[in-house]
């Protein structure tokens, strides 16, 4: 009978004597739930369909990875709207309600995360993201 080791990469011992999981949950998330942020990012959704984002969202929960890293997840609304929304006989809080209806974008590293200052201008709807096809034609 053959043995076989499986090794979890996140519980492998770094050179300071912990393992990668626990020095990662001493990392802090440096980026304050209620933050604007720019993120851009693509997922591949399997047999040829594929997103390519770049959108401004807010934080609204800090979260981590299996092994530690601490990771965002972004909305389109600053905060919950705490509604109770009935689909079909069923009672959804906010947070189902918001997930079905892809409100969530969850599991954002902070490198792909860069924070934006909310001005006067911004508020108005200057300074907002074009597509980049039209920028270059200007």
């Amino acid at each position: 009978m053959t043995e076989h080791a499986f090794v979890v990469e996140w519980a492998i011992v770094e050179g300071n004597g912990r393992t990668i999981k626990e020095n990662n949950l001493d990392k802090p998330h440096n980026i304050p739930i209620g933050t604007l942020v720019e993120v851009k990012y693509d997922e591949w959704c399997g047999n040829g369909a594929c997103l390519k984002v770049h959108a401004r969202l807010w934080v609204v929960k800090h979260t981590r990875d299996c092994d530690g890293t601490p990771l965002y997840t972004l909305s389109k609304r600053r905060e919950p709207s705490n509604a109770i929304i009935q689909v079909d006989g069923l009672v959804l809080n906010d947070e189902i309600s918001s997930a079905i209806y892809n409100e969530y974008v969850t599991g954002i590293s902070e490198e792909q995360l860069t924070p934006v200052e909310i001005t006067e201008e911004l508020l108005e709807g200057y300074g907002s993201l074009g597509w980049e096809d039209e920028i270059a034609k200007n």
